[in-house]
């Protein structure tokens, strides 16, 4: 009995950790390219958006297939989602990264920056969740938050 009343009780943290993980965690999953409501450079591709947060982090991840069925990934980048920016030197410049979420955690805002040869370049990403969490509207810009390109995904 006492074997069973111990499994009762780990099923229930399991349950209740898995629950709470998801409340924290709206933007996980996988995402699937709605091409009727993305920009028409997008349409020529099939774009997974594969996402994985935690109450610190978020990694981002996309997979694009091509129209002759090539498939290329990005590599995965994790942003931590305190607004602090990371910054590291690779190849002959400065790369700086920061995100935040916001407060009721329906929009992560991603700010890349690569310094080289004193000039700046990079993008602003805003991730916002919307229709009860199943879409997702990414919205990047150039540094000036000009030149908008918009992807929609829905929740698969």
């Amino acid at each position: 009995m006492k074997l069973y009343r111990n499994c009762a009780i780990m099923i229930s943290v399991l349950f209740l950790s898995t629950f709470v993980l998801n409340a924290q965690s709206p933007f996980s999953g996988k995402w699937i390219l709605d091409h009727s409501k993305s920009d028409a450079e997008f349409r020529d591709y099939q774009i997974t958006c594969n996402i994985g947060q935690t109450t610190s982090t978020i990694t981002v991840e996309q997979v694009i297939i091509m129209k002759d069925g090539q498939k290329s990934a990005m590599p995965p980048i994790t942003y931590t989602i305190d607004g602090k920016e990371v910054s590291k030197e690779e190849h002959g410049g400065t790369d700086k990264i920061s995100a935040s979420l916001s407060p009721d955690k329906k929009i992560l805002t991603t700010k890349y920056v690569r310094t080289m040869n004193g000039s700046d370049y990079g993008s602003i990403t805003v991730y916002t969740l919307s229709d009860k969490d199943k879409v997702l509207t990414v919205k990047t810009s150039d540094l000036k938050g000009d030149s908008p390109m918009v992807q929609t995904y829905n929740r698969k």
